[in-house]
């Protein structure tokens, strides 16, 4: 039997290419004793879901795989808490998107779960959300990382979708990376278009608009609010940056262009923004440390593998 009810990642993919998959599902592969993941493309077979099959969890038969066709974001993760094996229903469920990477942090929320008072139902953390490059950020927020399964929650919304129900929440100082607005132009235009048909307010860009999009068009008012990134990226990403750096270089180049159109005030204001996250962390940092014994570096000792399983595939209406 798993540890505490065992760790099971949720994750969504569709038709369209996701190019953080293999390092979002390498980086939470050590924490998990399992992953759900529901491909819901609607295809029998999908370049995602070649990429599914050849992780470290599929090949180590930790993996459930739905197919399902997609209505809206709630029930697609819906799929995935349906399809969680029943040993697992009195453990914790990762949430996680196909283009957020993990680090050390994860590790070290994991390692904090089993001592949780039985109170608390999720553990939140922070995603760090870059736009155009891997070297510009524009916000740091929020973001619920673990929940129990035992209730059988449900998620509720099309888009923005929110969890019920849920009970206290502990937030630690957790930072991971999201990179869903380093994509190609196209691809942030389609996503906009993807999300106005769901109801999320705001004009829908037409087909010449997606086609045509450009770096300009669709980043020049996000990038008014990036910072520089200074820091280091999580190794499961380092290969995929390496080849989209070469590859996109002359977007990375025009999305330079455009951050450093940022005027005095602009700058200013991101400056402070900057120093705000910082000490909001801190806080956090102190608070967690004092109330769960949250670790001044993100390095817990490696957990005992889990044990194997056996991969399992079906098919499911959504």
């Amino acid at each position: 039997m798993p540890r505490f009810g065992g760790i099971v990642a949720h994750l969504i993919v569709g038709s369209k290419h996701e190019p953080y998959l293999s390092a979002a599902l390498e980086s939470i592969a050590d924490v998990c004793d399992h992953a759900v993941v529901n491909d819901n493309s609607g295809a029998d077979q999908s370049e995602n879901c070649e990429l599914i099959l050849r992780s470290r969890l599929a090949r180590s038969g930790r993996l459930t795989l739905v197919r399902t066709s997609f209505v809206d974001f709630a029930t697609a993760r819906n799929a995935c808490i349906e399809a969680t094996p029943a040993r697992f229903h009195s453990g914790w469920a990762l949430f996680v998107d196909a283009d957020e990477v993990h680090g050390e942090e994860l590790p070290a929320m994991a390692s904090l779960l089993p001592s949780l008072p039985d109170h608390v139902e999720a553990v939140d953390g922070y995603s760090r959300h870059f736009v155009g490059s891997f070297s510009w950020w524009m916000a740091i927020e929020r973001r619920q990382c673990f929940f129990r399964l035992r209730r059988r929650p449900r998620w509720h919304g099309r888009i923005h979708e929110r969890l019920a129900p849920l009970g206290d929440r502990v937030v630690l100082p957790a930072v991971w990376f999201h990179y869903g607005h380093v994509v190609m132009p196209q691809a942030e235009a389609e996503k906009s278009r993807l999300y106005a048909s769901l109801g999320q307010k705001g004009i829908a860009p037409g087909a010449a608009q997606v086609s045509g999009a450009t770096p300009a068009s669709v980043w020049s008012r996000l990038l008014k609010d990036a910072n520089r990134f200074t820091g280091e990226h999580p190794s499961p990403a380092a290969g995929t940056i390496e080849r989209l750096t070469g590859e996109r270089k002359h977007i990375f180049a025009d999305v330079d262009a455009l951050a450093q159109r940022q005027n005095l005030h602009d700058r200013l204001r991101n400056c402070i923004r900057q120093v705000n996250y910082s000490r909001l962390l801190a806080w956090r940092g102190a608070q967690a440390r004092l109330r769960w014994g949250w670790p001044d570096c993100h390095a817990p000792a490696a957990a005992a593998p889990p044990a194997r399983e056996t991969l399992r595939v079906s098919n499911a209406g959504a």
